[in-house]
């Protein structure tokens, strides 16, 4: 199996599971990572914004991959079994700008490079109406004028916004903040959160084994990938990355292997597309204390 690993590659490895000998390159980055944690902590929202529908956050305090998005799809196509249920979502990797609908209540009317890859994803799993904002607030108001009753913030952890926040514990090898190490806050943020969804014991992720010739993705952290997947080559590329004809000009007569995340942006590019399957499932008391919110907001 061929599994390239550029740069980008190297410094994920840096900053989430570093081996011994990596640690003299990131050591140096102490101070600078001091820094940045103390900046960081400093600017964290002292007053928050109130809207007139509940509003859940789905965040985390890593950089890379962590599950969110799947999450935030779990919760919103169960939620829109009862509300009018909105997305909002910062749009990474998109190449517009502002406010823009990606998908009215499941029908999407953006690109990815409209709306990022995310967002739309979220847009062809869900009948929920996806909006992407860099001004969360505005996303918001957006939402709430189409007729949205419960409005998802697809990380958000650190908006100056009232809600119920999910935070995904993604514990690393390495400790630091940002640049040393891949936390963009310090562990103990985690207690700020009203739940803390471990994988393992209160949310599970199965990924469904799939087979075929070449496995293409961008995700962040692809590695946890290869146990369910039967390929012979992998070839991966950085986070929200947008794909060109010529990136995948020599995969068009094969077999290729991807994820939901990433299907949007190969589909119009490769005619043998096969998505690999995800489920999450959240414990009775992680739905019981959303309901409990959502209700008790409504």
């Amino acid at each position: 199996m061929k599994f390239p690993q550029p740069l980008y590659r190297f410094g994920e490895t840096l900053l989430r599971h570093p081996r011994w000998y990596h640690y003299p390159l990131l050591l140096p980055l102490l101070p600078i990572s001091l820094l940045y944690c103390t900046i960081a902590t400093g600017k964290f929202p002292k007053k928050y914004r109130k809207f007139p529908v509940p509003i859940i956050g789905v965040g985390n305090i890593v950089v890379g991959g962590s599950g969110k998005t799947p999450v935030v799809k779990e919760i919103a196509k169960k939620l829109a079994e009862k509300y009018r249920v909105a997305v909002v979502s910062r749009g990474y990797g998109r190449r517009s700008r502002g406010v823009k609908v990606v998908s009215r209540w499941g029908e999407v009317v953006a690109t990815p490079e409209e709306g990022g890859d995310e967002p739309v994803e979220i847009g062809l799993s869900t009948p929920a109406l996806v909006i992407v904002a860099e001004e969360r607030e505005r996303g918001i108001e957006e939402a709430i004028s189409h007729g949205a009753e419960v409005v998802i913030l697809d990380d958000a952890f650190h908006k100056p916004i009232e809600k119920l926040e999910i935070l995904i514990d993604t514990p690393l090898k390495n400790p630091f903040c940002l640049p040393a190490g891949g936390y963009r806050l310090p562990r103990s943020f985690l207690q700020k959160g009203d739940i803390i969804l471990k994988e393992g014991v209160n949310f599970w992720r199965k990924t469904l084994p799939t087979s075929g010739e070449v496995l293409i993705t961008s995700i962040a952290n692809p590695t946890r990938l290869l146990p369910f997947v039967k390929v012979d080559e992998v070839v991966t590329f950085p986070d929200h990355h947008l794909f060109t004809p010529k990136d995948v000009e020599k995969y068009r007569h094969r077999q290729v292997v991807t994820t939901m995340k990433d299907f949007p942006k190969l589909q119009p590019l490769l005619p043998n597309l096969k998505v690999i399957p995800l489920q999450i499932t959240l414990s009775p008391p992680v739905w019981s204390r959303i309901w409990e919110y959502v209700e008790g907001k409504g």
